[in-house]
């Protein structure tokens, strides 16, 4: 897959605009655009992309195709949650980081 259509792919599941997006990295709304067509990405930003997208450098810039979306399985008893997910190394990677995000956040609001 072209990195344009992973970075496009992987904001829109991130659930934020190209502005937004484009904020978090230190550039204009019209770059990411750019970027998603496929213009080439300067060297300094690249892991700022990849890190806002919540993947590896190495995952954005391989042209490989893209790996099944993966299952996610919950279980609820009684006494606790199983949750089983069978997905690509990134796409694990990328939810636990949502996940510490997520904590990060509610442990901010408590301390307040």
């Amino acid at each position: 897959m072209k990195t344009g259509i992973k970075i496009k792919r992987l904001r829109e599941n991130r659930r934020l605009s190209q502005e937004e997006l484009a904020c978090l990295i230190g550039v204009s709304q019209v770059t990411i655009g750019k970027w998603e067509q496929g213009t080439g990405i300067k060297h300094e930003y690249i892991k700022k992309l990849a890190t806002s997208l919540n993947v590896s450098v190495e995952y954005l810039l391989s042209e490989e195709k893209q790996q099944d979306s993966g299952m996610v399985a919950v279980t609820n008893n009684e006494k606790h949650i199983e949750i089983t997910i069978k997905a690509s190394g990134e796409l694990i990677e990328s939810f636990f980081a949502q996940i510490d995000r997520l904590i990060e956040e509610k442990n901010k609001k408590h301390q307040k």
